[in-house]
């Protein structure tokens, strides 16, 4: 299966849309548009969901700043969806440890740069009125939160390694 191939199905899997017609027009607090399955991180919802929301509220920015604040906080929002979905998909095992756990954490590391920069470019945005204020604290809410569940993510994964990494050494 391909990498695009592999995106597309976990995408499909994050996308379930609530109502529409109650979502329509809003541009209010949370926007949550996703649900958390089984199969799906908490993280990846609450990142889809920054980025939903990010691109409901900037899509009706001034045009004078439609290629500079509003275009960089659209590609990192979907940068950062895209990281954790390929962090997501490294696949780590005992044979393979060292490789893919270094490649799952770079993705990782990655997002999570991508967020703190998320909230800095917001609030810059909003600084030049390419954003409401309550649109970017919104987004630096959403993205703090994000940012928590990450770094849970990470620490999880972290001791996992650990574990399998003591387990080889003992063999």
């Amino acid at each position: 299966m391909t990498d695009f191939a592999r995106l597309s199905a976990s995408v499909d899997q994050v996308s379930r849309y609530h109502d529409k017609k109650s979502q329509k027009g809003k541009v209010g607090v949370g926007l949550n548009t996703h649900e958390a399955t089984d199969s799906t991180l908490k993280v990846i919802v609450y990142a889809n969901d920054l980025m939903s929301y990010t691109l409901k509220v900037t899509q009706n920015a001034p045009k004078h700043y439609r290629f500079t604040f509003i275009s960089r906080l659209q590609n990192l929002s979907m940068d950062i969806v895209e990281l954790m979905l390929l962090a997501n998909d490294v696949f780590v095992t005992k044979a393979n440890i060292h490789k893919t756990a270094e490649q799952r954490i770079h993705y990782q590391q990655q997002a999570l740069s991508k967020l703190r920069a998320i909230g800095y470019f917001s609030l810059e945005a909003q600084k030049y009125d390419a954003i409401k204020l309550k649109h970017a604290i919104q987004m630096n809410k959403q993205g703090a939160n994000c940012i928590k569940f990450l770094q849970a993510w990470m620490k999880s994964d972290r001791v996992k390694y650990q574990n399998i990494y003591h387990l080889l050494q003992q063999e």
